[in-house]
């Protein structure tokens, strides 16, 4: 039977455990097709030292789909409603991040081979700069359009949540870090389009580390106006 809330007619706790379920399953089934983009069968031992010199560039896309599949379990974690607009949004991450498993491939293997000096392969991936350039901005607009989703979907948990739910201001921390994402994956593509490839091919992939300074700096941000207002407190004035 299909669970709801009868007070609120919403999607009740099993229709909530059934749609993290589907995700999980879909982020499984991503990493999935990030082994299959790269496999070939199998024929000689030269064929399993090909295979294993792929490990470095699976583990870093791994490592960042697994960044994204426990973005949605923090947003799990934050109780947030499971109405439509949640399930809607929470299929668009499902879709893209399957979408984004390719050009994500391509890319990671590629720069495994640029940073390991030409030792691992992925030099035969890219044939110019143009490629590289299209291949930076595609891999930018499917990174910046699943950092807006979860800017959507954690914008979505706050708006649910009371006030003074603590959990209200982890979630405003999350769509905020999303954003500072989403800005970044555009600017990145941005970048690659540029004349300035060329000279540094490495630019646009190392733009992605303005977002944990980024980050940082919200944190820094967020003490210091959190010692402020303890200060207005105790001298019982408002803050400012």
């Amino acid at each position: 039977m299909y669970d709801m809330d009868r007070t609120s007619g919403r999607p009740g706790p099993a229709e909530a455990k059934r749609l993290d379920a589907f995700v999980d399953a879909a982020f499984a089934f991503a990493v999935s097709l990030l082994i299959i983009a790269g496999g070939e069968p199998l024929r000689s031992f030269d064929d399993l030292l090909r295979a294993l010199a792929r490990i470095p560039a699976f583990l870093a896309g791994f490592a960042l789909i697994i960044l994204f599949w426990l973005a949605h379990r923090a947003w799990s974690a934050l109780g947030p409603r499971r109405d439509g607009r949640a399930t809607l949004l929470s299929l668009a991450v499902v879709f893209s991040v399957l979408v984004f498993v390719f050009p994500l491939r391509l890319l990671t293997e590629s720069a495994v081979h640029f940073m390991s000096g030409g030792l691992l392969p992925g030099g035969d991936l890219i044939a110019s700069f143009g490629q590289l350039g299209w291949i930076y901005a595609i891999y930018g607009l499917g990174f910046s359009t699943l950092a807006l989703l979860y800017a959507l979907l954690f914008r979505h948990a706050e708006t649910g949540l009371e006030a003074g739910d603590p959990r209200r201001i982890e979630a405003n921390s999350w769509t905020r870090t999303w954003l500072l994402a989403a800005a970044t994956g555009v600017g990145s593509s941005a970048l690659a389009l540029t004349p300035l490839l060329r000279a540094a091919p490495w630019a646009p992939g190392v733009t992605y580390w303005l977002i944990p300074f980024g980050v940082w700096a919200f944190a820094v941000m967020d003490r210091r106006r959190a010692g402020r207002l303890r200060a207005a407190k105790d001298a019982g004035t408002p803050a400012a």
